[in-house]
């Protein structure tokens, strides 16, 4: 078995991915737009803008952004995606998809489908074993390459529709995972195919001390349960326990210092922590450089990515078609927020994502994750941004010397107040913590500061345990895998979050 440790440690040497200083950023998202547009030149999305004559053209990124508008899903839905969903073929990509990702959309509402080509999945393939290549940069022991990668995911039984399979996009790509890695993977394909997020929990305990897990990959809020679960059921002290190999976690879809102090204790060993971004509409992003938390974006992956300025962000959500200035990889600045726009080999065209991102390094591309621009709060002008937010929660959580895991606000127009509802390991006074977090946002924010003067009153918080965000989240049929709680609730959530609470 050492011998075959050494070999697979090896095999990460050779297929180490390059050096960021070696890629020309610019000529390489040049080359991805300018494949994208090719092979999609004979859709009916291609043949609407032109493509067939955009590809000609010297300046054919600038013209393929004075033809094709920006979209959001809802616009992109209603004109073009509903007939790919419909069983459509060559619509806004070759062919027709034959997945479509259910992404975690909104608390109250239905899920997105997110069209996943295979050419999609391919990408994905290819940029998980780029991803697991880099871990020979840690020089672990060969052991650890013998021992199996835990991914926390969705279901493997997808349903069929019109010919096409939906599912979460961790249950798809589980279904399509790479042959190299298949062998390394748990849990096995009958535990994968359940639906049902508590009996999958329960068939992982079940079977848990017959894995050697070295890596587990999945949202940090359902791997925090799981493994809680796993040391509870078996009466351990901590999960290396069971798993003395577990070296690394790969986590993603929502911030992981939340839950920082929580895994500390849940892990007996020092373990290694990779970022990813990933969601269903494509794999943007991994940690490569594991001594530092950004992440290096991948330029030849089958996207390519705009960047909006903040001041521009208003215009993402006009339900006109306003012409709406983007940057490309070669103009942006460090430390600045932007939106991103991508545009991918599953036949999304200047998709406005939703997330927003900052350049830490320009040079390699490294890139991390601020928030949503829907997790805004603007109601009096207050300017909140998701990151002014969570920087508030993780200042507050300090303050109280609390653990916050889970947190939500909802702007109460009516009574001008912010409400908030915090879930903490350990209640704490509510008056004391709203005054803290009401001194914190105004040091944060002067728009803040400035509408509490004038405009907006005090706000008002309340302290709830971290398990009812997640039996609410259970009642919403939003359970497990990537879904996770809104920030900023609208007023049809808050609605049923309220009904939530009186019931509990």
């Amino acid at each position: 078995m050492e011998l075959i440790g050494n070999i697979l440690k090896e095999s990460t040497r050779i297929g180490s991915p390059s050096a960021p200083s070696k890629v020309d950023p610019e000529n390489t998202q040049k080359r991805t737009l300018y494949k994208l547009i090719k092979k999609a030149r004979s859709t009916a999305f291609g043949e609407a803008h032109n493509f067939a004559q955009i590809m000609h053209d010297v300046d054919f990124t600038d013209r393929f952004k004075d033809i094709v508008p920006i979209t959001n899903y809802e616009r992109y839905h209603e004109k073009w995606l509903h007939r790919s969903i419909n069983g459509e073929k060559n619509v806004t990509w070759t062919g027709k998809p034959h997945y479509f990702a259910l992404s975690s959309g909104t608390t109250a509402g239905s899920s997105k489908k997110i069209p996943v080509s295979e050419k999609m999945i391919k990408k994905f393939q290819k940029a998980t074993i780029q991803q697991l290549n880099g871990i020979y940069d840690l020089q672990l022991p060969p052991s650890f390459y013998k021992s199996n990668l835990l991914i926390v995911g969705g279901s493997t039984d997808l349903k069929k529709v019109n010919k096409s399979f939906n599912g979460d996009l961790s249950g798809i790509l589980a279904k399509n995972k790479s042959f190299i890695l298949s062998p390394f993977i748990k849990p096995s394909k009958r535990i994968a195919k359940i639906k049902n997020w508590d009996e999958k929990v329960a068939a992982i305990v079940a079977d848990a001390p017959n894995w050697n897990i070295g890596a587990i990959a999945g949202v940090p809020s359902w791997v925090s349960q799981l493994l809680e679960r796993i040391i509870d059921h078996y009466k351990l002290e901590t999960i290396h326990d069971i798993w003395p190999d577990l070296k690394l976690y790969i986590h993603g879809g929502i911030f992981l210092k939340p839950y920082q102090d929580k895994f500390e204790t849940l892990f007996g060993k020092s373990m290694v922590y990779q970022n990813t971004y990933l969601a269903s509409e494509g794999y943007f992003a991994y940690q490569r450089d594991f001594l530092k938390s950004g992440m290096q974006l991948m330029l030849s992956n089958g996207v390519f990515f705009e960047f909006v300025e903040e001041k521009h962000f208003p215009l993402l959500d006009s339900d006109e078609h306003l012409p709406i200035p983007t940057l490309t990889i070669d103009q942006v600045k460090e430390w600045t927020t932007y939106a991103m726009v991508i545009s991918t080999c599953a036949g999304l065209w200047r998709y406005s994502l939703g997330d927003t991102i900052e350049f830490c390094d320009v040079r390699s591309r490294t890139i991390r994750v601020t928030g949503r621009i829907s997790f805004h709060l603007n109601t009096y002008g207050e300017h909140l941004s998701d990151s002014n937010l969570i920087n508030t929660m993780e200042l507050l959580s300090n303050q109280m010397n609390v653990s916050i895991e889970e947190f939500t606000v909802f702007s109460d127009k009516e009574n001008k107040r912010h409400n908030w509802y915090i879930g903490a390991n350990t209640l704490f006074d509510e008056a004391k913590g709203a005054a803290e977090l009401d001194d914190i946002l105004m040091q944060l924010n002067d728009d803040y500061e400035t509408v509490r003067d004038h405009l907006l009153k005090s706000p008002k918080i309340r302290v709830l345990p971290t398990k009812s965000f997640y039996e609410f989240l259970h009642k919403c049929g939003k359970i497990g895998s990537q879904n996770k709680f809104p920030h900023v609730l609208t007023k049809e959530q808050n609605n049923l979050w309220q009904q939530h609470l009186e019931e509990d």
